[in-house]
């Protein structure tokens, strides 16, 4: 780390890096990026392609089967230099037209507008912070990569095996996803995410004339979801929700069939493998119902193991120079950085600070983001050795 006198300085970098991050930040947030419009977001990378250039990186494009691609910059780097990588989404959850209700707008400290929480501050951040290293000549001793999808909010599907396989190659990860909560808590554990999909094949027959000779997969499926209600355990951290059903012709129809979607939420791996063995075991209640349970953990949890807890250590020194108290918290949303943390050290919700996720309320605070510029900038300039023998 460097010493307390530059760390100053670098703080009062950032404060005034206003005017260039709004304007940034603007630009970004009123190119709509909805999942799975590769057009939208290939707007959005040809513009941090620019970007990246000016600071020296070079951009690589890789293409999506379901998604706009992902963009993957890199500095000219020296034979036998080690990495980290700044880990970062470009999809939001807001369809198109979203920002005509929704516009980007400020109120003094408060800035507004569709993903401008999550992820696109987050953004901005990386490369703000980037901009500061090279205006000041810092070289770090690890050389900062970047990969940023869009895909995240759907599952990362076309990128999961790429964030994987850099993972694997880098010293440490930090992932500009939003901080938790309005006073700016850093994600240092997530719950894995699972996903199962059932279908239930009944038999039909007349309601009116002869019920008795239907089985009805609707009947069926209100007692699946009774038993998957009852996996719920709120004081470890598990949660089970039917969010979705589906079934039945008409109502003089006993249903031949009924479908649902089932969102699963767990702390642990151990209990990620006790879910899946509980929820794939269930047999149908009814005698002549055929049930199909497919899926799966789509992302693992992640964990505060010695590698990510050493990461946290030494943001915490940095914010103590600083002079911000930083603290820690559980997602219970999923993101990439639940994959990288399998590999490498891995810091989470280390973007932007503010509020409303996913909502309409979705804000972020300026000036605490700025300050978490400054904490960014000091991350990227520690040693490889600060993770280094951790597991």
């Amino acid at each position: 780390m460097i010493d307390s006198a530059e760390i100053s300085d670098i703080l009062n970098e950032c404060m005034s890096l206003e005017k260039d991050f709004l304007k940034l930040l603007r630009k970004l947030v009123v190119i709509e990026t909805p999942p799975a419009d590769a057009r939208s977001h290939q707007k959005l990378f040809s513009v941090l392609g620019k970007e990246f250039e000016v600071l020296d990186y070079k951009t690589q494009l890789f293409p999506g089967s379901a998604s706009g691609g992902q963009l993957y910059a890199r500095p000219v780097i020296e034979k036998n230099a080690t990495f980290q990588l700044l880990l970062g989404h470009a999809d939001t959850v807001w369809p198109k037209g979203t920002l005509d209700k929704m516009p980007y707008e400020r109120d003094d400290n408060v800035l507004t507008g569709p993903g401008i929480y999550d992820m696109k501050a987050g953004i901005v951040m990386m490369i703000m912070a980037l901009r500061i290293i090279k205006q000041n000549r810092l070289v770090p001793k690890v050389s900062p990569v970047i990969f940023i999808n869009s895909d995240e909010e759907t599952g990362s599907r076309d990128s999961e095996y790429r964030i994987k396989n850099l993972a694997r190659v880098m010293n440490r990860v930090y992932v500009l996803e939003p901080s938790l909560d309005p006073d700016g808590k850093l994600k240092t554990r997530r719950k894995g995410v699972g996903h199962f999909d059932v279908k239930i094949k009944g038999v039909s027959s007349h309601a009116g004339i002869e019920p008795e000779k239907g089985r009805s997969a609707i009947v069926e499926l209100s007692y699946l979801i009774q038993k998957l209600h009852a996996l719920n355990d709120p004081e470890n951290g598990i949660s089970v929700n039917v969010g979705k059903i589906g079934g039945g012709i008409s109502t003089n129809v006993v249903a031949p069939e009924s479908t649902a979607s089932v969102d699963v939420r767990v702390l642990t791996k151990k209990d990620a493998d006790m879910l899946y063995r509980e929820i794939t075991s269930i047999e149908a209640s009814t005698p002549g119902v055929e049930l199909e349970i497919t899926g799966g953990f789509k992302r693992p949890p992640l964990v505060q193991n010695q590698r990510n807890r050493a990461l946290w250590k030494a943001a915490t020194s940095i914010g103590d120079e600083l002079g911000i108290e930083l603290t820690e918290g559980i997602s219970g949303g999923g993101s990439d950085g639940s994959f990288t943390s399998e590999y490498t050290a891995t810091l989470d919700g280390l973007g932007a600070v503010g509020d409303g996720a996913h909502s309409p309320t979705e804000k972020v605070f300026l000036k605490e983001t700025l300050v978490r510029i400054a904490l960014l900038v000091n991350l990227l300039l520690l040693p490889p050795s600060v993770t280094n023998g951790s597991r």
